[in-house]
């Protein structure tokens, strides 16, 4: 009975992935500091967006590289589902970042920047190894799961942000819970193994942490910010405070160490029934497709 309960957890991303598209209008956010007026936070959250475009592209090609070995025809699906989500995250974040090196400049060497070294290092290792890059992609997987379900539960931190920014990573965050597991799924599925996902993992929290807090501070010496105390402590402590949100996350990030974890083990569709209804009343959605997978 226990093995067969477990089983049937690591089916949870068998229920439904929608691809969805919104139009954010970013031109109506009065400034950069639309994270309750502090450049911290909010260049914090822009050093990140730097980093999907391409990363996201790159979760999808990692994922791809293994499809064909894939046979579970409900995963399949779900792989197909999760590259439509993706694609257009994109190409959303890029939008965003558009409008940050319109305000910043400088942003847009940073954006292809970055680039260049997350696709130098994806097309590196497809040669040599791609096991690592599915690795990579699970774990950072694993990390914006992580992040996107603490973010939409807290509706107190939610209202910090400029609507039509709040809309955006709304959208975003949902659809990170809905696919949370395909990527693992497919890495175990082709025999990836406990210590290559901890490694990665590992180099990837190193890799995510170091990045971003490299471009926050560059953008906050762009701003002219870099000095603000004051917005600095309040930073730290929303992030790192006893109700902070990296304080909050970090047991939810740490289960991905247990031989035994599978993202199904946290439930989180309440979240996604509840603020996909919410994300309806803030902005226009289409839903491109739907997955079901029974």
């Amino acid at each position: 009975m226990g093995s067969l309960k477990r089983e049937n957890s690591m089916k949870a991303y068998r229920s439904a992935i929608t691809i969805r598209s919104i139009q954010p209008q970013y031109e109506a956010t009065p400034d950069l500091h639309w994270f309750g007026g502090n450049p911290f936070t909010s260049h914090l959250v822009h050093a990140l967006s730097f980093l999907f475009p391409p990363g996201e592209e790159m979760f999808v090609k990692s994922v791809n590289h293994f499809k064909d070995q894939v046979t579970d025809p409900d995963l399949r699906r779900a792989i197909k589902a999760f590259a439509g989500q993706e694609h257009l995250h994109s190409k959303s974040h890029h939008d965003f970042n558009v409008w940050i090196q319109s305000r910043i400049p400088e942003a847009e060497s940073y954006c292809q920047r970055i680039a260049d070294g997350i696709n130098r290092n994806y097309t590196r290792m497809e040669k040599r190894k791609p096991i690592v890059n599915l690795a990579v992609t699970v774990a950072l997987e694993h990390i914006t799961a992580v992040m996107a379900a603490t973010f939409l539960s807290r509706p107190d931190m939610l209202e910090k942000l400029h609507p039509e920014v709040r809309a955006l990573f709304i959208w975003h965050a949902i659809e990170e819970v809905e696919h949370k597991s395909v990527a693992f799924d497919v890495y175990r599925t082709v025999g990836g193994s406990y210590l290559t996902r901890v490694w990665a993992m590992i180099m990837c929290t190193m890799m995510l942490t170091g990045k971003t807090l490299y471009y926050q501070g560059k953008l906050l010496q762009n701003d002219g910010q870099l000095s603000n105390w004051r917005a600095g402590l309040s930073a730290l402590r929303e992030c790192f405070g006893q109700d902070g949100f990296f304080t909050v996350l970090r047991s939810r990030y740490l289960d991905y160490f247990r031989r035994d974890f599978h993202p199904s083990q946290h439930n989180d569709q309440e979240l996604v029934d509840t603020w996909q209804w919410k994300l309806s009343q803030l902005t226009a959605v289409k839903v491109i497709g739907r997955v079901e997978v029974p």
